[in-house]
């Protein structure tokens, strides 16, 4: 984890210092070395959120992008008592998940129904078969164009070859990093992939963006799930023909 109780305010690790898991209350340990992201590690993790796994530094540094304050937010259901902590949760109440490891469908859809209004960034670098595919993308989506304008709006028949076919499902938009930890394995620099959930025009539709593009979208609270769900329906209403290339 990134962040732990010292005297009752969350920081970030510290040499030497004693912090303790705001979840489970735990003992944690700085590790600050000089190769890795700093991070807390727990002394024992028996009792701490199940849906917890060991991060990866690719983990680690992208919810470093986002404030502290949004960072490792427990979350409990009043009804249930369920208690989980979310990678990141915004303001505007759009909760991001990072997973860089297989996640069993059956998990990801207790998370999504669990959050509800959320965001998935995976690392799509992990399946090399995926990872092939999607360096020749321009070939296997085509640009919606209106009036003679780009929209950077792209729709794909091909989405189970260019993504992890257990993400196709996920009701989330899910926004995959192809460059991930293996980024030195690339010769050209990729985009990130937002893929939107459902099927437009019997397709399915894809947001190539910048790193930064996606942070600024999150950042300033624009991408929820009513501006995803925007975006789909003004989609489907579009009559494409030439002009969508």
């Amino acid at each position: 984890m990134l962040t732990a109780d010292i005297n009752g305010n969350r920081s970030r690790p510290l040499p030497r210092a004693v912090g303790f898991c705001p979840f489970c209350q735990s003992e944690m340990i700085p590790r600050c070395g000089e190769v890795r992201v700093h991070h807390w590690a727990h002394k024992s993790k028996v009792d701490c959120d199940p849906w917890w796994e060991p991060e990866t530094d690719w983990h680690r540094n992208w919810k470093n992008e986002f404030p502290l304050r949004w960072q490792e937010q427990i979350f409990e259901d009043e009804a249930t008592g369920e208690r989980h902590i979310a990678d990141v949760h915004t303001l505007a109440g759009l909760s991001v998940e990072v997973q860089h490891s297989h996640l069993d469908p059956e998990e990801r859809r207790s998370r999504e129904a669990f959050y509800k209004n959320m965001l998935w960034i995976v690392d799509g670098s992990r399946l090399e078969r995926n990872r092939k595919k999607i360096l020749e993308w321009r070939n296997a989506m085509v640009e919606i164009v209106q009036y003679k304008k780009r929209t950077n709006l792209f729709l794909t028949d091909k989405a189970d070859e260019l993504f992890p076919k257990d993400w196709l499902e996920s009701p989330a938009p899910v926004c995959f990093d192809y460059m991930g930890p293996k980024a030195d394995l690339l010769s050209t620099s990729q985009p990130l992939f937002l893929l939107y959930p459902g099927v437009v025009h019997h397709r399915r539709l894809i947001e190539p963006l910048e790193r930064d593009g996606l942070l600024r979208s999150i950042l300033s609270e624009k991408l929820n799930a009513n501006s995803i769900r925007n975006i789909m329906q003004n989609v489907a209403k579009l009559r494409l023909g030439k002009n969508s290339r």
